[in-house]
């Protein structure tokens, strides 16, 4: 081979090779012929807990007699007059509503006679049943009046299916009434008659179910809860006391504002009203609904449930962790029962009473998913549940 050939194969090889390792590089993504773009850097987001401060927390409402009042329920034994019907198959509370449909433009009045005084009160909540488009409606109005004065609220903002209505005082309008002046008398706010109109459209039909309305004096009681539907809570009048109202499915989580709790006892007084379960939520996240549950599955049964909601084995589910039942008993709607959760690291036991003093142990569980969280109620199955005497209090 001439010699002269020899330094240029030598070199070329030695460029081959030099390539050969850029290309690999290159692929490798370690070296590249364009400025290297530096990688975005991720935020990293820490979820920090506050611990309940307070050895012991205690709500009661019963102290807020006047904070409530029922106007109407729609119950038969109420004497309402007009174009409405009483109906014993769509109802939310109670055992009954008032069935009003307007056909074709033509307004459907009901009215009833009752006195009392709007004086102080914040919001009425009305629960409502469209049954219809409620493109359909042309006007649905609640009057409230006396001699002088009618106070009308014109309701707008109402969806097919089942509504709880929360209409502020400082919305109605007052209208003097006919035959009388500004100046005559003085409009006073001591109601005689309640009235609601609904008018549909031309050509349309627009059908409605009322149930319970109700008052308000105070909104304090929001105040003490987090929850995860703005009207899950309201005060409600029942039997002559004022207790928290938990209403489903407007809601179905709620927890104390007062922060988190990792060890210590939990209980409530709960009062269904309806079909659905209830109970207490514990460790656990408003929102998310992660944490633990601890339910009584309803009227007219006797078996109860405790289980987890969260993330495990990659997967959001929930597992139940104990269930069964209790013997020769059964849970009755508007009758009041004490659940009992106590936690002390991963060891959670569980109780229940028929009259706030007597607990039976239910079960005991060993488990470590949540460590802490919130502390509160979980009612579902479109329930109405009272909620009385929350008690919190760590050793």
């Amino acid at each position: 081979m001439n010699k002269d050939f020899l330094p240029k194969i030598i070199t070329l090889g030695l460029l081959l090779a030099a390539l050969s390792a850029t290309y690999y590089f290159y692929q490798k993504g370690e070296i590249g012929f364009l400025p290297r773009k530096e990688k975005e850097k991720t935020q990293e987001t820490f979820t920090v807990q506050l611990p309940i401060s307070e050895k012991e927390i205690r709500l009661s409402y019963q102290d807020k007699l006047n904070s409530s009042f029922d106007i109407a329920n729609f119950e038969e034994g109420e004497n309402w007059y007009g174009e409405g019907e009483f109906d014993y198959s769509v109802f939310y509370e109670g055992e009954s509503s008032l069935f009003v449909t307007s056909l074709d433009g033509k307004k459907a009045t009901v009215s009833l006679k009752k006195n009392f005084d709007i004086k102080g009160v914040l919001n009425f909540k009305f629960l409502v049943h469209l049954a219809t488009d409620p493109a359909g409606i042309e006007e649905f109005n609640l009057i409230f009046a006396n001699d002088n004065v009618n106070y009308k609220f014109p309701i707008r903002d109402i969806d097919r299916g089942w509504n709880l209505l929360v209409l502020p005082k400082e919305k109605f309008s007052q209208e003097v009434r006919l035959g009388k002046t500004n100046g005559e008398e003085q409009a006073d706010e001591d109601i005689g008659e309640v009235a609601i109109e609904l008018i549909s459209r031309p050509k349309a039909r627009s059908t409605v179910n009322l149930d319970s309305l109700w008052a308000e004096k105070e909104g304090n009681y929001q105040k003490d809860w987090n929850v995860n539907g703005e009207k899950f809570l309201a005060l409600k009048e029942n039997k002559g006391k004022v207790s928290l109202l938990a209403v489903s499915p407007f809601g179905s989580l709620a927890t104390l504002k007062k922060g988190s709790a990792k060890d210590g006892t939990f209980q409530a007084e709960l009062t269904p009203l309806k079909n659905g379960s209830f109970g207490l939520f514990l460790r656990g996240d408003c929102q998310s609904g992660y944490g633990y549950y601890f339910l009584l599955n309803g009227a007219d049964t006797n078996t109860w449930l405790i289980s987890k909601y969260g993330l495990f084995g990659e997967k959001v589910q929930t597992r139940e962790l104990a269930k069964g039942e209790i013997a020769n008993f059964k849970t009755e709607k508007q009758k009041s029962y004490w659940l009992r959760a106590e936690m002390r690291e991963k060891r959670l036991a569980f109780s229940f009473s028929t009259d706030g003093q007597s607990f039976t142990k239910l079960a005991e569980v060993d488990d470590d998913s949540f460590v802490s969280g919130g502390l509160g109620l979980s009612v579902s199955g479109g329930n109405l549940v009272l909620v009385d005497e929350v008690r919190f209090w760590q050793n």
